[in-house]
């Protein structure tokens, strides 16, 4: 018994000790840099659109945080070349008080609009039926608010 209970200790150690250490969230200076550069990656021709880009408080901090939607680019002649079959990624960057932004989240949308709901802001999402659990071939429309960091959903449809 004591063997084990020894065995189960070091194992326990093993993975503690092997699992990967969690890092803090990157400050950017420049959000739209650091999207641009992203695509960059990606493609080698990026031709921007005009809703590529959307500059917002969407946590209410009185910050503007923004919003990029990789669905905007033209990439390499392909418009939406950077989508796939559930959406395009979103791109959800915070501004932080001290300067600079983190990347908060990503998603694969087919669109998003901002609503005021009780005097905040809130972030109504158009996700894969799968988003919602279900199968069919209709929107998941999810409300999201966002506070301070914490994407917290509302409602799903």
């Amino acid at each position: 018994m004591a063997i084990r209970m020894t065995t189960l200790a070091l194992l326990s150690a093993a993975f503690a000790a092997s699992a990967l250490p969690v890092r803090a969230a990157q400050i950017v200076p420049d959000a739209l840099a650091a999207v641009e550069a992203e695509v960059a990656g990606r493609c080698k021709s990026a031709i921007y659109g005009a809703d590529f880009a959307d500059n917002i408080d969407f946590n209410n901090d009185s910050l503007v945080d923004a919003i990029f939607n990789l669905g905007a680019v033209n990439c390499d002649g392909v418009p939406g070349g950077l989508c796939g079959n559930v959406g395009c990624p979103h791109e959800f960057y915070i501004r932080v008080a001290e300067g600079g932004y983190f990347l908060a989240a990503t998603a694969d949308l087919y669109g998003y609009t901002m609503k005021k709901r009780f005097g905040n802001m809130v972030l109504e999402l158009k996700a894969n039926a799968a988003s919602c659990g279900r199968s069919d071939s209709e929107y998941c429309t999810m409300t999201i608010r966002v506070r301070n960091a914490r994407f917290e959903t509302i409602s799903k449809k």
